[in-house]
């Protein structure tokens, strides 16, 4: 779904798939309040907008937490 959603918003935001075990993002996913896997949408503060754990998000709710932070 990430690269979908890149297509989708090209040249409004960045998409990121990132591994747990890279650099800090141990830190950052338990900032997030995420487990090992999950997705969040964060604002240009690095501030979490959005976040959920696993990997069952539904489109509809990643597009309607991207288009909050974009103010689309």
């Amino acid at each position: 779904m990430v690269h979908e959603l890149a297509k989708e918003f090209a040249g409004r935001m960045e998409c990121k798939v990132v591994n747990y075990q890279d650099g800090d993002s141990p830190q950052r996913i338990k900032r997030y309040g995420l487990e090992q896997h999950g997705m969040v949408i964060v604002d240009q503060a690095d501030t979490k907008a959005w976040a959920e754990s696993g990997h069952k998000q539904q489109k509809n709710a990643v597009v309607a937490a991207i288009q909050k932070v974009l103010g689309s």
